[in-house]
């Protein structure tokens, strides 16, 4: 009888153990890695919000004039409707107006020859001009010295009235994704 009451309780104790205590334990060892986990998470956020806060603090301390030239030589969206007014701004000063405006779809597809998507977009507006060939050249002048990304795609002429010449021009602009 001595020896029976130390085994039932022995059982009863790795029965309590294995029934109860090991997998409560184990939650906790899971629960605690978790925690760790949060807290890494949580570590590289604040990193994050630092790193976050040191760039708005530069982007703010640059000049508002700065920022909007930069937005107009890459925007980081498409505006066909500006676009074609700030063309049509140039085109004016001139004594020129825009004629049979077409803007293309626009390529943000991937870069040709690879799989990997470009950072950037690209689209093709075609105009029409009647202008002298010294005005077109000053035009053209201006378009290559404005703070707008575009390269000039295609140009052809028509014959002359006199010494004016209708021009048809296709431009690709382009923006940030």
């Amino acid at each position: 009888m001595k020896l029976v009451f130390p085994i039932v309780a022995i059982v009863v104790a790795l029965g309590v153990f294995f029934s109860f205590v090991d997998p409560r334990y184990q939650g906790i060892k899971e629960l605690r890695a978790q925690e760790k986990q949060f807290d890494e998470a949580l570590t590289r956020s604040k990193d994050l919000r630092s790193i976050r806060d040191e760039k708005l603090k530069v982007y703010n301390s640059f000049p508002p004039e700065d920022i909007d030239r930069l937005q107009k030589l890459l925007p980081d969206h498409i505006d066909n409707i500006r676009l074609v007014m700030d063309l049509d701004t140039a085109a004016s000063k001139y004594g020129m107006r825009l004629t049979n405006v077409s803007v293309g779809k626009p390529d943000e597809g991937p870069a040709e020859g690879s799989g990997q998507v470009k950072p950037y977009g690209s689209i093709s507006v075609t105009f029409s001009v009647t202008t002298t060939y010294e005005s077109f050249l000053r035009f053209l002048t201006d378009l290559e010295t404005s703070l707008r990304l575009v390269d000039v795609v295609s140009l052809s002429f028509s014959r002359p009235r006199g010494d004016v010449y209708e021009y048809t021009i296709t431009l690709r602009t382009y923006w940030l994704k």
